[in-house]
């Protein structure tokens, strides 16, 4: 792809990416109800002081995969027209994906439930975290988008949100540093203890958990001290080697975004045929090149 169709696909995803996030709070259309399902057997109250964050990010992360192949057939479109199409087009995941995300979500939601009964979620209101905003360089949408963000939040009375993914919380902390998201916020990984799991994994670093938000060495401790054995290799697992799963490109050039998963994949397999990762775009990008997990599924 030369350069002047990249600047044209890129202003292509902006425009359609702002208007949806600003009228909607989600990047592209999606069953909120199907998204939000996972909840309702295990009684989540809905909403409250502190929630669980999801950002639809394991609901949606196999449909970024999907609406990538339509970006491409935009460049004959008007601005008007290109909104149009795609917001038409309601890209249902598969039922598999579905009932996969609503697992690893009830799971984080059961072992954080046991330090607070009342975490709450907010369900087919949830707004996801403007974080394919920054990530493709568009600060001032993403930093109007913050601020709109944050005040939802605080509407719904909002007063601490746990995270379940790297881009959700790296969002937050961007929107932290530019417009003073106010707030408090913490992931996960770095809330849970006592836990156990099972299995012998070589770990795919979160390019985002591991060099933009520091916690390289917190995750792996989070890891090990479930009983999880992991297989490491300086050369291909240190914080300086490791590199990306390929999914940030993936709504530029798609066949780049493929390259870089299989060669990511073949490198971790030297190691272990076992993959463990903590993101779910990690999970959509490298799982058709190799057997992949999230550390959700193997803890409990």
């Amino acid at each position: 792809m030369n350069e002047e169709n990249i600047e044209k696909q890129v202003g292509i995803i902006k425009s359609v990416l702002y208007k949806n996030l600003m009228e909607n709070y989600v990047p592209f259309q999606i069953d909120r109800d199907i998204a939000s399902r996972w909840a309702k057997p295990l009684n989540v109250p809905r909403g409250g002081k502190t929630i669980l964050y999801t950002s639809f990010m394991y609901q949606m992360g196999s449909l970024f995969k999907s609406y990538e192949k339509y970006i491409p057939t935009f460049g004959s479109l008007g601005s008007s027209r290109i909104i149009s199409s795609i917001g038409s087009k309601l890209i249902r995941a598969k039922s598999e994906d579905i009932q996969r995300a609503g697992k690893i979500l009830s799971n984080i939601y059961n072992i954080l439930r046991r330090y607070d009964p009342d975490l709450g979620y907010l369900y087919e209101d949830e707004p996801y975290s403007g974080a394919l905003l920054y990530e493709m360089g568009f600060l001032e949408e993403f930093n109007n988008y913050g601020r709109k963000l944050m005040e939802f939040f605080k509407k719904k009375g909002v007063e601490r949100i746990i995270t379940v993914d790297p881009h959700t919380t790296n969002s937050l902390n961007n929107m932290k540093k530019s417009i003073g998201f106010s707030i408090p916020f913490v992931s996960y990984l770095n809330v849970i203890q006592d836990v156990r799991g099972e299995g012998k994994f070589v770990f795919h670093d979160s390019c985002l958990y591991s060099r933009f938000l520091g916690m390289y060495n917190d995750i792996r401790a989070t890891i090990k001290n479930t009983g999880v054995v992991l297989v490491e290799d300086p050369t291909v697992t240190g914080i300086g080697n490791g590199f990306c799963c390929g999914a940030p490109v993936g709504p530029v050039d798609s066949r780049l975004s493929d390259r870089i998963a299989q060669s990511r994949a073949d490198n971790l397999k030297t190691l272990n045929e076992n993959i463990l990762v903590a993101c779910p775009l990690c999970y959509a990008n490298l799982s058709p090149f190799g057997h992949v997990v999230d550390i959700a599924e193997v803890i409990s």
